[in-house]
């Protein structure tokens, strides 16, 4: 099963690439040299509608310094998540995967799931579920692939 490939931190991240809400295709190797996390999202996840403007924060905090926040939206539906993208209007990049091919590669188990991944393509941090209070930690861990003391 896909679940004992689950990517754990030390993993390289698999390269893939998907539609962008602005019509171009984004793929996971062109955010080499930078700081990437990844986060799977749906509009149906309550924990998700929190960590966007959190995680909308912290990119607007450490871009200038190589940091993305790349959203994964895994609705089958489009629509449902096209309304929540434009409620809310996160400044980082979002991806569309309808068929599920990135949580598959992941090793998806709970949403949300976040991945960070270092400027070489490394997992260096998951984080499962998200709560306000969680972000410290986040944070702390942007700042470590950063190359910053936490």
């Amino acid at each position: 099963s896909s679940q004992a490939m689950a990517l754990d931190v030390g993993s390289a991240a698999p390269n893939l690439s998907a539609p962008a809400s602005d019509g171009r295709t984004l793929s996971l190797a062109q955010f080499r040299g930078q700081v990437l996390y990844v986060d799977f999202w749906a509009s149906w996840c309550a924990p998700c509608r929190e960590a966007i403007p959190a995680l909308d924060t912290l990119q607007q905090r450490y871009r200038s310094r190589g940091f993305t926040v790349l959203g994964v939206n895994v609705d089958t539906d489009r629509k449902s998540a096209q309304r929540m993208i434009d409620q809310m209007v996160p400044a980082f990049p979002i991806v569309f995967d309808p068929k599920g091919l990135w949580p598959e590669a992941f090793g998806l188990r709970d949403m949300p799931s976040s991945y960070l991944i270092d400027a070489t393509g490394v997992v260096r941090y998951v984080k499962k579920g998200f709560r306000e209070k969680d972000v410290p930690q986040i944070e702390a861990a942007i700042k470590a692939a950063l190359g910053e003391r936490p």
